[in-house]
């Protein structure tokens, strides 16, 4: 009997995910469900906790009947998770900002807060791109589906050549004799969701809990967003504004000394990685072969 269906856990596909489809009404939940989930709960003396710390409380579940609500305490990873920089933004972005009919002078100000150049239309995306998504979505059976998470295979071999032009037609074996070629392959390549995508994967891998972060001071703080969400500390090392914003090795290597020499665990390191953002932002420095390779030699003697 379609009256007594039960709510689906598998989520109304929306508009934005296909031109195609519309999304679907919201599940019938029978009120005599409503009254058993309520009984349930009932019996099971289920009183809902506050986290007395700071009282966060997340609605897990919801059901559409008789106003029945689930709630649980966030989790550890959420509490942790804020971006500092929206306190600073949002409140100019409120308040601050004015189109200059509202100012008088009738010239209406750009804001360098959002680093998208295509946000006010001054710089639309390249036609070449446009052109091959167009091509790739109607070409049948070519990217109307799910791909593997990591990428298309055809992708990851692109972008391997690309960035490696000649290590295919290089013997394996001489490659790894010589140590100055990294062996790779399209196997190595992982197409992300964007650089802050690319920045959750990769931080993910590195960090655990108590485990340190070195970034740039003045940095971005995605990376410190990121680190802390997996419980990690960040330690911000100094960057050198009269030597073309360069990294200040003697503060990493003092910071890498100090943290180590204080770890409670010698098995493991505790400092899992150093944030080199070049280009920088926000000083925009740009670093020479010759400072990242000191960089690289820095990170080889704790590794």
């Amino acid at each position: 009997n379609s009256n007594d269906r039960t709510a689906s856990s598998t989520p109304a596909t929306s508009t934005s995910s296909s031109p195609y489809l519309q999304p679907s009404t919201p599940p019938h939940v029978p009120s005599g469900f409503a009254l058993q989930l309520n009984d349930a709960i009932a019996s099971a003396d289920l009183e809902q906790q506050e986290d007395t710390s700071n009282g966060n409380i997340v609605v897990s579940s919801s059901l559409i009947r008789n106003d029945v609500v689930i709630a649980s305490p966030a989790s550890q990873k959420s509490l942790r998770t804020h971006n500092p920089i929206r306190a600073i933004v949002d409140p100019i972005m409120a308040h601050s900002v004015k189109c200059g009919k509202e100012r008088g002078d009738g010239k209406d100000q750009i804001s360098l807060a959002l680093g998208d150049p295509t946000a006010y239309g001054n710089i639309p995306p390249c036609p070449v791109i446009i052109s091959a998504i167009t091509d790739a979505l109607q070409a049948p059976g070519m990217a109307a589906g799910y791909v593997n998470a990591v990428g298309t295979a055809e992708a990851r071999h692109a972008i391997h050549k690309y960035h490696y032009p000649n290590t295919n037609n290089t013997n394996l074996d001489d490659r790894e004799a010589d140590s100055n070629i990294v062996v790779t392959s399209p196997d190595d390549v992982i197409v992300a969701n964007g650089a802050s995508g690319a920045l959750e994967l990769g931080l993910t891998a590195l960090l655990d809990e108590d485990s340190v972060l070195l970034v740039p001071r003045p940095g971005f703080p995605l990376y410190q967003v990121i680190a802390e969400s997996h419980g990690a500390r960040v330690v911000h090392y100094d960057l050198l504004p009269n030597q073309g914003w360069e990294c200040d090795l003697d503060h990493i290597d003092r910071i890498i000394s100090e943290e180590e020499e204080n770890a409670h665990d010698v098995s493991t390191k505790v400092v899992r990685g150093i944030v080199v953002n070049n280009p920088s932002n926000p000083t925009g420095a740009v670093y020479s072969e010759e400072h990242l390779m000191q960089i690289i030699k820095l990170a080889e003697k704790w590794n």
